[in-house]
């Protein structure tokens, strides 16, 4: 839907619409990221415009989103919650938070993946930072996350993911791109950022 907007945006659709699709992928957002309340920082993580502003960034095509799922009875990691003893009624504490990296951190290790633990972002740091050659860097925020933090890091990062896992079940997937060269430009490159 993001991509089929965007080139309609480019031939002015009328504003109803454009704001119609920004309020729907925004109220997605509220309902799909788990907030964090530490640190929080004034007038932005509890402030609906920082929704608004990530949606924005879809809208446009700047980033792409996919939420994923898993099927009844399974989670998306190949089964290993249960390998570790994840249960869903001990979600969100500091042992599943910990159980959950390390189920990440099998899944793509397994898959030939370099894992590593706190990667530096743009603003503040991720749960892990997957790398492999070939393929985009994706950071992985496990449970609850900063907005403000999600939509910083969403601006800067270029040609990479960002993953949210709120719980087992469920994983919601940022790719910011620079396909238009607008958000960062090598140094080589000349014009007006």
């Amino acid at each position: 839907m993001s991509s089929t907007l965007a080139k309609s945006l480019e031939t002015g659709l009328p504003w109803h619409i454009v704001e119609g699709a920004i309020n729907r992928e925004s109220q997605w957002l509220e309902r799909v990221i788990e907030q964090t309340s530490i640190d929080e920082v004034p007038g932005c993580d509890k402030c609906r415009y920082t929704f608004r502003k990530i949606a924005l960034l879809i809208i446009t095509g700047r980033i792409t989103v996919k939420e994923f799922i898993a099927r009844d009875g399974h989670d998306l990691w190949d089964d290993f919650t249960q390998k570790h003893g994840i249960k869903g009624s001990a979600r969100h504490g500091g042992s599943w938070h910990k159980k959950m990296m390390d189920v990440i951190t099998e899944y793509f290790e397994n898959q030939g993946f370099e894992v590593i633990p706190e990667p530096f972002l743009s603003k503040g740091r991720a749960d892990l930072g997957i790398y492999k050659d070939g393929h985009m860097d994706l950071f992985v925020e496990v449970g609850a996350t900063s907005a403000y933090k999600l939509w910083w890091n969403l601006q800067m990062l270029t040609n990479s993911k960002i993953l949210l896992v709120p719980d087992e079940k469920r994983a919601i997937e940022f790719t910011c791109r620079d396909d238009q060269g607008d958000i960062l430009r090598s140094a080589q490159e000349k014009g007006p950022i």
